[in-house]
């Protein structure tokens, strides 16, 4: 299914009004891509330039043309769960304290084997990078 945005004269200038106001680039990507879909760019160019799946462009042109902007501009997201490391937190604490040199790969085979958890080692890296979990002295 195609999702067509066809924006009239005043919605494209409110477009560029807001794309001035926004200070957020996940905001930004949005908007950009609303303006990029008018332009009759397909949706698989339009994740090349964005950097985001062609899924969640699909995801947000759906919302725009349901919501309208303040929709697509809103960032509540009720349907994603947390990560499935977050249980574990306290255990991979620990696990570098009991294992001053270990390996992040050590991490990921251990969360494997000991706590039943399987992740991509950029993956788990990302994670405990944002959770501040990542030793400065582990190696990659």
């Amino acid at each position: 299914m195609s999702h067509k945005v066809r924006l009239s004269l005043e919605e494209a200038y409110l477009l560029a009004d807001r794309m001035k106001q926004v200070s957020s680039k996940k905001l930004s990507r949005r908007l950009l891509t609303i303006s990029l879909r008018h332009f009759g760019y397909k949706i698989k160019d339009i994740s090349a330039v964005v950097g985001v799946s062609e899924r969640t462009i699909t995801k947000w042109i759906k919302l725009y043309l349901e919501e309208g902007l303040d929709g697509l501009l809103e960032q509540h997201y009720p349907e994603n769960r947390g990560s499935k490391l977050f249980p574990h937190q306290q255990a991979i604490r620990q696990f570098w304290v009991e294992h001053p040199n270990a390996t992040l790969q050590q991490l990921q085979t251990w969360l494997a084997t000991a706590r039943q958890v399987e992740v991509e080692y950029s993956w788990l890296y990302r994670y405990l990078e944002r959770n501040d979990l990542l030793r400065n002295s582990t190696e990659t």
